[in-house]
């Protein structure tokens, strides 16, 4: 029975190093409880092959490389060739690692080399000694690999705990083989040292995960100070247009009165043209929301900069009950996508419109898109390079929603090469907005 435990738990712990070391290079496919199922499941199918073949090296070499190139693959947004290349790596260190185990312990305590599977306390021990080294191998093997993800570096001071494991677990491995005490006593110490190699690895993961944590945060921090510089920005740019406005406003009325004293048909052509171009400084969207209009007169300047069409309807609804802050975070993060989308596409257009249902004012984004959007399920996956910070994009739009009970929804149109996006905002006062489009 010890060795059936044994055999499936020593699987489950290279699951564990082998997820220490993919999720170091590689973005998860998918996360959650199915992850880990998935992963477990595969893995004591090589514990079940291993008891099946009563311990064959070459079908046990064999089977660890096709788990974890599998493992990789499937778990992890990682080339197929790459997957095989690491799993390849990682068997070698494991075999080679398992061996020198073997000789290393044999020489030290002058113990027959044949003997060592005869005691299967003493086995599951030296097998933890094993593993231990082979994880830190793997740890040592990160710092040397560049891959798509940005490698969690594990400070010296933390590899203190794997080394002195491994020098408890040569004490219980000594206090076995020398058969002074007696079987349950073996087998304990053989569930300790299984155990203390398991919260080691452990332990790993669990700074790899709060490390995975910080940076979250701190990319979370540095996103809210871009949208707080982003409404400030807004907030200057919009009294600087009250400013300009009120000028122009002036202008044209010196300009009406110049041509009303004025009988020269060539000034009055002259004045005219003055006239026009300050019509240009004049705000386009008068929707009687100032932070709503100074958005969506930035992005008609910037679509008419990038050759891209932008026509807005705001008619229904002025989002005046959404709070700058969270309008700032909503808009410009959905248009600057649509901007990127659009940008890349040949028809080069945005259409910004908003709507009423019911209780809920919509917002509906549509841009012209020729590469198909990458999604798992319903979540949309970025394809820009600096994956962490636009991916947290949708997440501030998603999470400034929760405020208002909103929700956000996407399709792609494949035939007419339109991405969609809706985003429903219940507005709790159904204010009557002002009517405007261009």
């Amino acid at each position: 029975m010890l060795n059936y435990i044994s055999s499936f738990t020593v699987y489950f712990l290279e699951m564990l190093i082998s997820y220490v070391f993919f999720s170091a290079i590689a973005e998860k496919r998918f996360i959650g409880l199915r992850f880990w199922i998935g992963g477990t499941v595969l893995f004591e199918v090589g514990a079940v092959i291993n008891l099946l073949f009563s311990n064959t090296i070459w079908i046990n070499i064999l089977t660890f490389f096709i788990i974890n190139v599998v493992y990789s693959w499937s778990f992890f947004k990682i080339k197929l060739l790459k997957a095989s290349l690491y799993s390849a790596i990682l068997n070698v260190f494991s075999i080679a690692l398992e061996f020198i185990t073997i000789f290393i312990v044999s020489i030290l305590f002058n113990v027959d080399i044949g003997n060592y599977n005869s005691n299967t306390s003493v086995l599951l021990i030296e097998g933890s000694i094993s593993k231990v080294l082979y994880f830190i191998v793997c740890l040592i093997l990160l710092n040397f690999i560049k891959d798509d993800k940005n490698n969690t570096k594990f400070p010296i001071g933390l590899y203190a705990y794997p080394i002195s494991s491994i020098i408890l677990l040569l004490a219980f491995w000594y206090i076995c083989n020398e058969g002074k005490i007696g079987h349950k006593n073996q087998i304990i110490l053989s569930i300790a040292s299984t155990l203390l190699f398991g919260s080691t690895v452990i332990l790993f993961i669990s700074y790899q995960h709060n490390i995975e944590k910080e940076n979250q945060v701190l990319i979370l921090q540095s996103e809210n100070s871009r949208l707080k510089t982003e409404k400030t920005y807004y907030d200057i740019l919009e009294h600087q247009n009250q400013q300009l406005m009120i000028y122009a406003h002036d202008a044209k009325n010196h300009l009406t009165a110049i041509k009303g004293l004025n009988t020269n048909p060539e000034i009055d052509k002259y004045i005219k043209q003055m006239y026009d171009n300050l019509a240009d400084y004049s705000s386009v969207s008068h929707s009687g929301n100032m932070t709503l209009d100074v958005i969506i007169n930035r992005y008609i300047t910037e679509s008419k900069l990038k050759d891209i069409t932008f026509s807005f309807d705001i008619r229904l609804s002025n989002l005046s009950f959404v709070e700058d802050f969270d309008l700032v975070t909503i808009l410009d993060n959905l248009l600057d996508n649509a901007m990127d989308s659009a940008e890349k596409s040949s028809s080069k257009m945005i259409s910004f419109e908003t709507d009423r249902r019911n209780s809920y004012e919509v917002v509906i984004i549509s841009n012209s898109c020729e590469q198909n959007p990458v999604a798992d399920g319903n979540r949309l996956i970025t394809t820009k390079k600096e994956k962490a910070i636009h991916g947290l994009g949708l997440k501030s739009v998603t999470q400034a929603l929760k405020k208002y009970d909103g929700d956000i929804d996407w399709e792609y149109s494949e035939s007419e090469k339109l991405f969609i996006t809706t985003v429903m905002i219940r507005n709790p006062n159904q204010n009557n907005p002002a009517q405007i489009s261009g």
